[in-house]
């Protein structure tokens, strides 16, 4: 994916660019699927994206800090957490 193809999908999803980066609104969840050597890799619970020239950092709800080159994302998933929240496997439903 290239960067303006990213940040279309993000535009229209209605996500704001601020000055330090695309914030992801607490009513939604965004996964990011990204290509790794055999496998493809799932960065979830994103809560910041950032842009840059020639990378990608995605920082997830446990302040985990994520570096990818724009060639590596295959796909971005959002959903509303009304929607995540219903889909969780566990106790107390």
């Amino acid at each position: 994916m290239t960067k303006q193809t990213l940040l279309s999908v993000l535009e229209a999803e209605r996500l704001k660019v601020g000055s330090d980066g695309i914030a992801v609104p607490e009513d939604r969840d965004a996964t990011f699927m990204l290509a790794g050597p055999g496998e493809t890799i799932q960065v979830s619970r994103v809560v910041k994206i950032e842009a840059r020239e020639d990378s990608l950092c995605l920082e997830t709800a446990k302040a985990e800090r994520y570096w990818f080159s724009y060639d590596l994302v295959l796909g971005v998933r959002l959903r509303t957490a009304k929607t995540a929240k219903a889909q969780t496997a566990g106790f107390g439903r």
